[in-house]
């Protein structure tokens, strides 16, 4: 296949995936078939299945591009340079944030997967997820070679990190009207200053 016929194909792939996103957002799982996902992309029925065995398959697929797309994000805010605790919270602030703008999608697939997706929508995507790791326990190993952090073991606290936060991000997609802001500031000031309350002399 041509470079032009590959864009395309590539082009018409992306664009059916966004509208999975859009339909299963606006309308919830009840609502997401073939046909209105088909409806919202402006291509035939028949054209999805060239490119996704069934629904399940496209609505995996369009969450895992989600989650790729939140990890070039997150890589974009490790800077050289960067003194860690900004670092941390530069991370915190985008994840949240990237949640936020994308809660009714994200809330209704959490919902779809089940009870046990709540704990495990992101694992569901073990490539992206096992890079995601990566990336946290790379950015720790350095801040405790540059004497930033105490000498813990970076996967573990990769792993710490990653299960607390999605518990929380699963939490806001609950909710309603809570803002990234104050999440940002006490989860960093746990990881950054412990939890124990000092003592006033």
């Amino acid at each position: 296949m041509g470079t032009k016929e590959a864009l395309v194909e590539e082009f018409r792939r992306d664009s059916i995936l966004k509208a999975a996103r859009h339909v299963l957002a606006e309308r919830g799982i009840a609502g997401v078939s073939m046909r209105a996902i088909a409806e919202e992309a402006g291509v035939a029925k028949g054209t999805l299945y060239l490119y996704f065995s069934d629904r399940t398959e496209l609505l995996e697929q369009a969450a895992s591009g989600v989650f790729d797309e939140l990890l070039a994000r997150l890589r974009a805010e490790i800077r050289p340079g960067r003194p860690f605790p900004q670092t941390l919270r530069a991370l915190l602030r985008t994840n949240l944030a990237f949640f936020d703008a994308n809660r009714e999608f994200l809330r209704v697939y959490v919902e779809m997967r089940g009870p046990e997706g709540a704990a495990c929508h992101a694992r569901r995507h073990r490539p992206v997820y096992a890079r995601y790791l990566e990336l946290m326990e790379s950015l720790f190993a350095e801040a405790v070679r540059r004497g930033e952090l105490k000498s813990f073991d970076p996967a573990r606290l990769a792993l710490f990190l990653a299960e607390g936060l999605s518990a929380v991000v699963v939490r806001r997609l609950q909710e309603r009207g809570h803002g990234s802001a104050e999440d940002v500031e006490w989860i960093g000031d746990l990881l950054l200053q412990g939890m124990v309350a000092r003592r006033r002399s």
